[in-house]
């Protein structure tokens, strides 16, 4: 398996790298993490995913990668949507 292509995909990162989150359920702070997938673009998945580096469409094997949340102590993981919608909830209660 030869990967053709790499994506990193980083949805606001001010908010990533810069700002302090906490798990909604035990209140540890949360620690950022990498997921990657690699997908063939022939596959059912392909049609969620962008195939195009430097306006090229890639044929074959492609590596993506996004930042998500983990918490340490409850061990449940949250993409960037959710910790923002958590943060908004946590920042209400106060």
């Amino acid at each position: 398996m030869k990967i053709r292509g790499y994506s990193f995909k980083c949805e606001s990162p001010f908010f990533v790298y810069f700002k302090k989150h906490y798990c909604p359920c035990c209140g540890q702070k949360l620690i950022r993490k990498k997921v990657s997938q690699i997908i063939h673009s022939d596959s059912e998945e392909a049609k969620d995913y962008d195939f195009e580096v430097a306006d090229m469409p890639v044929k074959g094997y492609m590596k993506f990668t996004h930042i998500e949340f983990f918490c340490p102590a409850c061990q449940k993981q949250y993409t960037v949507k959710e910790t923002k919608e958590n943060d908004f909830l946590i920042e209400r209660w106060k």
